[in-house]
Parts: structure tokens; sequence; C-alpha cells
């Protein structure tokens, strides 16, 4: 799957960990923040996407509705689906604001309310379960190549998140708060002193 993610600005803390999810299971995701660079013409780089694509997720909002960029790429996108019929559209309700009429005939995933997003993800993908869709995550980390380690509290790092070290050089240590009775892990980076802190 090559998809288009269009959406309102104000949608991208739903959109962007949603995005996040798709690509590491293996989609090929294209999200305005992660390809369009100072100097790109954005129209320019919106209509090659539009384009190239083979699946729009229209992630659907008041905002959404509102806004003409989403309106002008469901336009183009209904276009090609109408003359060439070679592009799935996915309507994803963040709220309960109503589908346009041309796209209340398409089934739907709903988003509204704190949904799960993994299982969007899975429904859009067609993975049957929970247990599936991390394995392919894990597939597609070890495909990578990627080296990471585990922090505890602090979880899986690839990396120093302010310079860019590799996890390997990032030192993790607990300490105690005395005063507060609480342990805590941290995680410091000995080439830029980048530092984070998570009560275990």
């Amino acid at each position: 799957m090559f998809a288009f993610m269009s959406h309102n600005h104000r949608d991208k803390p739903h959109v962007t960990p949603f995005a996040a999810k798709m690509k590491l299971v293996g989609a090929q995701i294209w999200l305005d923040e992660w390809e369009i660079f100072p100097g790109d013409t954005i129209v320019g780089k919106v209509n090659q996407a539009l384009d190239a694509v083979d699946t729009l997720l229209l992630f659907w909002s008041s905002g959404a509705a509102a806004s003409n960029w989403v309106n002008t790429e469901m336009e183009a996108a209904l276009t090609r689906k109408l003359s060439e019929g070679d592009l799935r559209i996915i309507p994803i309700k963040l709220d309960d604001t109503p589908l346009p009429p041309l796209l209340r005939p398409l089934m739907y995933v709903s988003l509204e309310d704190g949904a799960d997003i993994d299982a969007a993800v899975r429904r859009i993908l067609r993975i049957g379960s929970q247990a599936e869709l991390l394995m392919a995550m894990q597939q597609t980390i070890a495909e990578a190549g990627i080296e990471y380690h585990y922090f505890g509290a602090m979880g899986v790092m690839v990396g120093c998140p302010e310079c860019g070290a590799p996890s390997s050089e990032l030192k993790g240590h607990q300490e105690i708060d005395d005063r507060r009775d609480d342990v805590y892990q941290l995680v410091t980076c000995p080439y830029c002193g980048w530092s984070d802190a998570s009560e275990i």
C-alpha cells in the first residue's frame, strides 16, 4: 500500500502516530511533514503524490470539512477514482462530522472517542490480530537492521533524540528519590548531554 494522508493540520496529533504505525508495518506513507521540504512547491509535491499513491486515507473531522486543502485533495482523489478506477479511498472519522455525500457509500474506519489506533491500522491493512501486527512491526525493524536498546521505564531507544548518537552509546541507570520514595530510570547521552527520566 502507498497511502496519502489527507488531513487538516489541527488533526496532526491523530494522524502522525497513525502514519508511523502504518509505516512500521511496512506500508509506504505520504505525509506532508515527511515529504515536503524547504524550497519545495507544496502544490507540486501534493499533486505528484496524489497521482502516484494507490490509497487515499481521508482523516475526516470538523477541521477537515472546513479545510480548502482537504476538500481539494478529496476532489482530486474522487476525480481519479471515477476516471481511472485505480485509487482506493478510505475515510477515517475523527469526530461525528458527517461524511460528504459522495463518500457515504464507502466503508469508513472510526477513530472517534479515543478508538484504538492499532485496531484501525489492522483493519486497513487486513491484519487479523494484534499479535500479527506486532510481528509485522518486528519484522520491519529486523529487516531494516535497526539497532535498539531497552532502558526499562524509558522503553526502547534507537538513538539520542537530541544528537542522533546510537543507542549503544546511551547510558542508562536508576536513581532513588529518598524524599518521595520513588525510583527513576534515567538515560543520558555522553556526547550532547541530553538526559531524560521516567518513574519506575
